[in-house]
């Protein structure tokens, strides 16, 4: 891991621990580059508020002003969507994760299928987060400045910040050197798994790749006035608008307690708003594929703290609950509880649910059985109502699943005609548990599938046979 922690307009610790890769000697330090991922929602912000400091955008705006094709399901949302709705995630449009992590699509082909995504509440009532709204969000600032989404970003942001160990292009870290390797557990063993090859068509959302002491100067930047050496790179309204609470996240008694809120939590731009006991607390958290990354910023205390971690699973626990808020205490004067030992009980917890979902799973397997069909009668194209089509396969004795023309999957017979889905990426297929269900017409001719890697079911109609 890598940590960063700034106080009071300086560095205070910028550190690496470990290795960058597991059964390699080469050690983390502070230059070396992890998977920012959804970091990179605070840089899609802020390349946004410098736009709007020229006039060019304003947060209100509908973004049909600037992507004046782009659809939604519903008119009123194509009329009256706007920048401000998209970077505090309150459209309300379901996640919809299946149509970019498993596919390969482009990012104006992603933006194509947003008439077909459907609501999860009505617009405006409640944050849904929705990784495609800060791709919309990005591409219209590139519209307007006439540039990539990349390329903004690095001549407004990285470049006047002098962040030389950060990039947005996604596939440009590896030539970058001292680059971290994700980490996951498969099978009960940690190991390096390969680096992600779908994150292009959602970079605004989540490409940022960077290092602890570039995310010194970022959260030094973000707690400052908007100015680097002298120089305005954002307005200082522009930056407090970003911070300030946008939309209420509905709490429970539990949730407040677990991250010691009295207040309020909120979303704002490309940041979570909340109180940490009391004070004011500026936050966001990453997730890539064997990655996990956070940033937190206490305003009142001139704090700020970055945790990155090369382990997906372990590092997303780690990184707020336990030294985030550890540092955060020491800086309040508040005694903190066993945050660790609190933490080593949760993912005691959660492995204890996923060993019992999985036995679960191996139980409602019927063995010995055979499909009720023979397999080359479950080939074919399926689509869904994005449209994207599931395409279905025979090869040797075992059906393989491509979907969105993605990664490629082998299906296992489970029962009947359900059947488990294992990914070709090894940590996929120990993350997404996936089946999928062919539903049969009267006559006994396969009609349709069902599948749910992501809780937002992919149902699709047969098109076509193979």
């Amino acid at each position: 891991m890598a940590i960063a922690i700034v106080k009071d307009g300086r560095v205070v610790a910028v550190n690496g621990y470990g290795v960058r890769e597991l059964g390699k000697r080469e050690r983390v330090d502070a230059d070396t580059i992890f998977d920012a991922a959804s970091l990179t929602k605070s840089f899609t912000a802020a390349a946004v508020g410098t736009l709007v400091d020229e006039k060019r955008m304003a947060w209100d705006d509908p973004i049909r002003r600037f992507l004046p094709t782009l659809e939604f399901a519903d008119p009123y949302l194509t009329a009256n969507v706007t920048l401000r709705d998209l970077l505090c995630h309150r459209t309300a449009i379901r996640a919809t994760n299946s149509a970019w992590y498993l596919t390969h699509l482009t990012r104006p082909e992603l933006l194509g299928l947003v008439k077909h995504m459907v609501p999860a509440a009505p617009f405006r009532t409640k944050s849904v987060y929705w990784n495609i709204g800060y791709t919309i969000v990005g591409e219209a600032a590139a519209a307007v400045a006439g540039q990539s989404w990349e390329d903004l970003v690095t001549a407004r942001l990285l470049l006047p910040l002098g962040l030389a160990r950060t990039t947005a292009y996604f596939d440009r870290a590896p030539a970058m050197g001292n680059l971290a390797s994700p980490h996951a557990m498969i099978d009960g063993v940690q190991r390096a798994i390969p680096r992600e090859t779908a994150r292009a068509s959602t970079a605004p959302a989540g490409a940022i790749q960077t290092s602890a002491n570039d995310l010194a100067t970022w959260m030094l930047f973000q707690l400052g006035d908007g100015t680097v050496r002298g120089k305005r790179v954002l307005g200082a309204d522009t930056l407090a608008e970003m911070h300030a609470p946008q939309i209420l996240f509905s709490t429970s008694p539990e949730f407040r307690e677990q991250r010691r809120i009295r207040f309020f939590a909120a979303y704002g731009f490309g940041w979570q708003v909340f109180d940490y006991r009391g004070s004011p607390f500026i936050w966001h958290t990453g997730g890539g594929d064997g990655q996990a990354a956070s940033m937190a910023l206490f305003p009142e205390l001139h704090l700020g703290i970055a945790v990155l971690v090369n382990s997906s699973k372990v590092g997303s626990g780690l990184n707020l609950m336990v030294i985030t808020s550890r540092i955060a205490d020491h800086y309040l004067h508040v005694a903190s509880g066993d945050d660790n030992a609190e933490a080593r009980a949760s993912y005691a917890r959660k492995l204890k649910r996923a060993d019992d979902e999985a036995k679960a799973v191996m139980l409602s397997r019927k063995p010995d059985t055979r499909p009720t069909r023979p397999l080359s009668d479950y080939t074919g194209t399926y689509r869904d109502r994005l449209p994207l089509d599931v395409v279905v396969t025979l090869a040797g004795d075992a059906l393989h699943l491509r979907y969105g023309g993605g990664e490629d999957a082998i299906l296992e017979h489970w029962y009947d005609d359900a059947f488990r889905v294992h990914w070709s990426n090894a940590w996929h297929d120990a993350d997404l548990a996936t089946f999928v269900t062919f539903k049969l017409d009267p006559s006994g001719r396969v009609t349709e599938l069902h599948m749910d890697p992501f809780g937002d079911p992919v149902d699709a109609t047969r098109i076509g046979d193979h």
